[in-house]
């Protein structure tokens, strides 16, 4: 067995499969590398899916969290990377991620490079932009998102790997992220690992993505209440736009009435979307007029989320 595993969880359509499949055949350090799909509730791969593959799993349809399991657990590599299916890496990314790991770390976090050319696509990169820059300066991280992350085989062992009664693709993640670090894990961030990615394609499909996310991470905030105050990756600004959020647009909507408290709001508003601004201008000027927009309509989605979150209904109860 080589010394390193590369864990694809999937579920959709088989070509789509095909780049990053290919993408991962291509990495440098392919001849260290094991490639294992783990097929969530499909039937039969077809060949040119085998072919391009170590190992190929099949199971019931779970969810992300049990078909990522299964895969790490189905071979005995040392270092275990994960990546998506709509994921595709950089030639150089899993040596990159594998020679992060084999330093003092106990996980490691690549990064997007590049979403889409829809404006909602642009957006979206420069909000990861933002993160990234924090994470640069943050003294420790508390998150290895699996479209590019990676963990020492011992600790997935050690934590019973991914909690399996998150049912989407939503948070598992993040859950695993907090327990290691809270069991004294190190996570080590690598921006030169790389994968490139479709975000989402419509503003609408942000929005129903970030009122999960906003969900979701209440729902987990109960287990962790710690990681509330500071997860070294969420701007302390975000929580803020998020309060402000809906104020802002009852305040437009009263703006007749009481212009002031309008303006006060918005300009209030505008402030705290600096950090975000200073981003994209750095990264994709272009943006940068319909930042403020995007912050608005992100923190609405995340407040409303949140709100949700906060009643516990919506999803499965948390376990771990």
């Amino acid at each position: 067995m080589t010394e390193i595993a590369v864990v694809v969880p999937f579920k959709g359509s088989w070509g789509a499969l095909l780049p990053t499949l290919e993408a991962l055949s291509a990495q440098t350090v392919k001849a260290e590398l094991t490639v294992v799909l783990s097929v969530d509730g499909l039937d039969t791969a077809p060949p040119e899916i085998t072919e391009l593959t170590d190992v190929c799993l099949y199971g019931d349809q779970n969810g992300p969290a049990s078909a990522r399991n299964r895969g790490w657990r189905a071979v005995s590599c040392p270092l275990i990377l994960f990546t998506d299916s709509d994921c595709i890496p950089e030639p150089t990314w899993a040596e990159r991620m594998s020679d992060k790991l084999k330093a003092e770390y106990q996980a490691v976090k690549g990064v997007y490079s590049s979403g889409g050319s829809k404006l909602i696509q642009r957006l979206s990169q420069v909000e990861f932009e933002e993160r990234y820059r924090l994470m640069l300066k943050a003294r420790t991280l508390h998150l290895a998102d699996t479209y590019a992350a990676g963990f020492s085989r011992v600790w997935l062992e050690k934590l019973g790997g991914f909690d399996e009664s998150f049912p989407l693709p939503e948070h598992e993640d993040v859950d695993l992220s907090w327990r290691l670090t809270s069991a004294g894990g190190k996570i080590g961030f690598v921006p030169d690992a790389r994968v490139t990615h479709v975000h989402r394609k419509s503003w609408k499909a942000y929005f129903k993505m970030k009122y999960r996310r906003g969900k979701w991470r209440i729902m987990l905030v109960r287990k962790f209440p710690a990681r509330a105050v500071d997860d070294g990756y969420t701007p302390q600004t975000l929580k803020f736009q998020m309060l402000l959020s809906v104020p802002v647009i009852l305040s437009v909507a009263l703006l007749p009435f009481f212009p002031l408290v309008t303006l006060l709001f918005s300009l209030l508003f505008l402030l705290l979307t600096a950090p975000l601004l200073l981003t994209a201008i750095a990264t994709d000027s272009f943006t940068v007029f319909f930042v403020p927009f995007f912050a608005l309509w992100r923190g609405v989605a995340l407040f409303t989320g949140a709100l949700r979150g906060i009643t516990g209904r919506g999803g499965r109860c948390l376990h771990r």
